[in-house]
């Protein structure tokens, strides 16, 4: 079995803004089994929602919510209306979007 080396850059706290290489190995089938498992352990939901542009963040309370669609909607400046159904913010999706053009809103 191969061996894979990571080097890690640490800074040496005896000596302030020095920096030393930690190299340390560990077999492939180590480092596979490392990778699955940090995968499979993030829900799916885990998305960065900071690198996200969104036209505004409002709260829940401020959309209108349809009973029959079971959906909340919004006003958009392109004139449609953002939308959110309920079963996307139960499985933890916060993002509405704009069916008519590309705006988002955070809802939070």
């Amino acid at each position: 079995m191969a061996d894979t080396h990571t080097v890690v850059p640490v800074e040496d706290t005896a000596k302030p803004g020095v920096v030393v290489v930690a190299v340390t190995a560990q077999s492939s089938k180590t480092a596979e089994i490392e990778s699955i498992t940090a995968t499979a352990a993030k829900p799916t939901t885990d998305t960065n929602y900071t690198d996200i542009n969104c036209y505004d963040e409002i709260e829940i309370e401020d959309m209108d919510y349809d009973e029959d669609e079971e959906k909340y909607t919004y006003p958009c400046p392109c004139g449609d209306r953002f939308e959110i159904t309920r079963i996307e913010l139960e499985n933890g999706e916060i993002i509405a979007k704009c069916p008519s053009c590309s705006l988002l809103l955070k809802i939070v």
